[in-house]
């Protein structure tokens, strides 16, 4: 496993597999969502809730990995607060995704007209948040050096 895959041999843990699925499928979603609404298009809307749910279940994979790693990386006292704020966002954002998810599933049963456009705001909200969240995370990566490896023979 480690010729074929190194750096994820390297990775201290597996948090850094899974918060990529949010970051690129609830934006998407949110994209879709406003051409679903711009354009009056429905499969728009539908690709749309599809991606909402993937995302939705990367943001849970996210959260719950960031937890465990969260016991098993050493962060620098300087970082604490960082890590906090990463971590209340990546939780909120994680349970935003799950109400919307649970809106877009029954608002569709019940044919409800403002479904649409809550979901939309509600892809803006987490979307806002989730950049909030990736940024403390590359905070705590390259300002930080949290989870970072040194090279061999480094001091």
């Amino acid at each position: 496993m480690e010729t074929l895959f190194p750096g994820l041999s390297a990775m201290e843990n597996l948090h850094p597999l899974f918060v990529h699925f949010p970051l690129v499928l609830l934006p998407l979603a949110l994209v879709f969502q406003v051409l679903a609404l711009a354009r009056q298009r429905e499969e728009f809307g539908r690709v749309a809730v599809w991606l909402l749910w993937l995302g939705t279940l990367g943001a849970i994979a996210a959260a719950g990995t960031g937890m465990l790693a969260e016991e098993e990386v050493e962060v620098p006292e300087a970082a604490f607060e960082v890590i906090e704020r990463h971590e209340i966002l990546g939780k909120v954002a994680a349970g935003l995704a799950i109400v919307l998810s649970g809106i877009a599933l029954f608002g569709r049963r019940v044919a409800a007209r403002a479904v649409p456009t809550v979901v939309l705001i509600g892809l803006l909200i987490v979307t806002g948040i989730l950049v909030l969240g990736a940024d403390r995370g590359a905070q705590l990566v390259y300002q930080y050096g949290v989870s970072v490896q040194k090279p061999a023979g480094a001091p």
